[in-house]
């Protein structure tokens, strides 16, 4: 056998066998089947230990095709995301990858790069590579949703949803009470001009932060401040300022719905010479671990990640859950300077409580 061009023709090695690795070990190919897959019948530790020895000098790689069609299932999940430039996704995405891979899973991930038209040829990918559930972000919401997740044939669940949606298993934090947690907060220092910078995608209509938002300035006694819808991005909170101002040049808070909105808005506030926290407080919504490192620290609702990447494999794992499943947990309200709090009367942090 010859080798691949520019290797000097080296003979390629064969693919080791198992009978091969039994032949080593000086074991029966049915205790070798046992050692790789784990079962079924108990191997003692000496002969496991002889046999991943012998795997190791022959380069041995278990067939994962085959071990999938004897098992039934791949133990690999989809995951569609829709901006995994975006440091909360990027945080949620580590959070997924790190509990499944406790629980002896991998996953495949796609991108879609915020085009929603690519998202039923990413599904139809994924589902051809044998996967045995996907999960797929809020932001998949367009009309062709449920045919798609129907044409895909697996179980699937929706994270990062602030609702239940009809027909589908969804999982997310809650935005609501994290927004009223948050507004309150500000009302708390002595804020009573507090405006909103929501979003431009589709978590929700109306947004529960926005809900959120209305219920704590009412409970408060105080009018809705001004608002201003941005994209969930740098730019979209570094332009929000402008529009904010005109709209009320006295504000003296600001509720961003997103870490990556807030960025923005703490450098155009800088930038005009506007003093944070002492003109105007700035809290966001999701906690991303940047916000620690910004000047001053945001004050911030951080979801929960981990727990909700659990509950996420949970439902996948539970294909009989009901369809229309939603599991919601709360978010931690963690304060920092950017509201106003002093660092000597910082407490660690304070989970909300669930409704």
């Amino acid at each position: 056998m010859r080798g691949r061009p520019g290797t000097g023709d080296v003979p390629l090695r064969p693919r080791a066998t198992r009978s091969e690795v039994a032949r080593l070990a000086g074991v029966s190919t049915a205790v070798v089947s046992y050692v790789v897959n784990d079962g079924p019948r108990p191997v003692a530790p000496t002969t496991a230990a002889k046999v991943r020895d012998a795997m190791s000098l022959l380069g041995y790689v278990p067939n994962a095709t085959a071990r999938a069609l004897r098992k039934g299932a791949t133990e690999t999940v989809g995951l569609v995301i829709f901006d995994g430039v975006n440091p909360y996704v990027a945080e949620y995405v580590s959070a997924l990858a790190r509990v499944a891979g406790a629980r002896g899973k991998r996953l495949l991930i796609a991108d879609a790069l915020r085009d929603m038209g690519a998202v039923a040829g990413i599904v139809s990918e994924l589902v051809s590579r044998q996967v045995d559930g996907l999960l797929l972000t809020s932001m998949f919401a367009h009309a062709d949703r449920t045919r798609v997740l129907q044409l895909a044939g697996v179980p699937t669940v929706l994270v990062d949803c602030p609702g239940p949606l009809p027909g589908h298993r969804t999982i997310g934090a809650d935005a609501q009470l994290a927004a009223e947690d948050l507004v309150g907060h500000l009302v708390e220092h002595g804020r009573r001009r507090i405006a909103l910078v929501f979003g431009d995608g589709s978590y929700g209509d109306p947004d529960p932060r926005e809900i959120g938002w209305r219920r704590a300035l009412a409970s408060a006694g105080l009018p809705d401040g001004a608002s201003v819808g941005m994209p969930f991005s740098r730019e979209g909170g570094y332009a929000a300022v402008a529009a904010l101002l005109e709209k009320d040049p006295q504000l003296d808070a600001v509720f961003a719905s997103s870490d990556l909105q807030a960025f923005g808005l703490l450098l155009a506030l800088h930038e005009r010479g506007i003093r944070v926290p002492d003109d105007v407080a700035i809290v966001s919504y999701d906690g991303t671990a940047g916000t620690a490192y910004t000047w001053p620290p945001l004050t911030v609702a951080r979801q929960p990640l981990d727990l909700l990447a659990g509950s996420a494999l949970d439902l996948l794992e539970l294909p009989e859950t009901p369809e229309g499943t939603h599991v919601q947990h709360p978010a931690e309200l963690v304060r920092r300077a950017s509201c106003g709090c002093t660092p000597s009367a910082l407490p660690s942090t304070t989970t909300t409580t669930p409704r």
